[in-house]
This record gives structure tokens, C-alpha cells and sequence, in this order.
């Protein structure tokens, strides 16, 4: 029987409870029965949803490391290929062509390159759009908090399951 189906049956037999047609010892040893039974689902449900927990995180882990070596990978791949042109320009080569591979020393386009950001003309300075403004929730909790009136606002307290081992 599934969670939700244990927690019907519960809800049922309590709505039964101060009924005629079932003997009460019925109803309890029922309810007892049901309690057991949906302690021993929930406690299930509890550690697979740990189990996802844990499963997420180490992914998460795996990816952030996995990041990292991409990046010292690329960083690396960066350095030998500076290392390969200077290679090609003090032998002054312009090109290896094989069936295998072609290496082809290149001139990149013109590039500016900024030596002195203080002279720069103000015309060739850009702003950047600021980001759009947003609602600064901390301020509206802490207001309403202390008894200020914040229109459309209102302070809720929901619920949730906390597991711990």
C-alpha cells in the first residue's frame, strides 16, 4: 500500500471512529495497525529522499571539479599552443600539411590593445544598462515584522519535512 493510501485509510477510519457501525477495538487496532504501517513507509520515503540528497550533491561535486580540470585542461592547451607558434616563428614556418593534420601559423585581425584607460576619450566610453530593480524582500520581512504596513505584502509560514539522521 502506497503513502497516500495508508494516510486515506487513516482519515477514514478516524471520520468512523464515533460511528455504530464498527467496533471500536476494530477502529483501534486498525488505526494502531495503519500508524505502523505509514511510520514504516514515511521512514522509507525519508531515506530515499536522503538518498536523492546525497545523490545531487555528489553530482554537483563531480560537476564543480569536473569544471575545474576543464579549465586547467583548456589553460594548458592555451600554453602549448603559444608554445608550438613560438616553435613555428623561430624556424620561421608558415604551414605543415600532412594527410594526418594541418598546422597553419596565421595573422590574427587588429586587436586594440589599451595601455592607459585614464586617456581615453569620453566618447568611446560605454555604461552598461544597470540590472532592472527588484523587490528587496529582506527589507519588506523586516518591515512588516515590525508592524509596518507594506501594501501587497504579507508575512506566511509554510511547513516542510526536515530529515535528519
Amino acid at each position: 500500500m502506497r503513502l497516500f493510501e495508508i494516510s486515506a485509510q487513516y482519515r477514514a477510519l478516524e471520520s468512523l471512529a464515533d460511528s455504530e457501525e464498527l467496533a471500536p477495538e476494530f477502529i483501534a487496532d486498525t488505526l494502531e495497525g495503519l500508524e505502523g504501517d505509514f511510520e514504516a513507509k514515511a521512514i522509507a520515503v525519508a531515506k530515499f529522499i536522503l538518498g536523492l540528497d546525497a545523490e545531487a550533491k555528489a553530482i554537483a561535486e563531480a560537476a564543480a571539479a569536473m569544471e575545474l580540470r576543464a579549465l586547467r585542461i583548456g589553460k594548458r592547451a592555451e600554453s602549448i599552443r603559444a608554445y608550438l607558434l613560438l616553435q613555428f616563428m623561430a624556424m620561421d614556418w608558415k604551414k605543415i600539411n600532412t594527410s594526418e593534420i594541418v598546422i597553419a601559423r596565421r595573422n590574427n585581425p587588429v586587436a586594440v590593445q589599451v595601455s592607459d584607460e585614464r586617456s581615453i576619450p569620453e566618447a568611446f566610453w560605454i555604461q552598461p544598462e544597470p540590472p532592472p530593480k527588484r523587490i528587496d524582500k529582506k527589507a519588506v520581512k523586516a518591515a512588516l515584522q515590525s508592524g509596518t504596513d507594506v501594501p501587497g505584502c504579507y508575512l506566511e509560514s509554510g511547513e516542510s519535512i526536515r530529515i535528519t539522521l
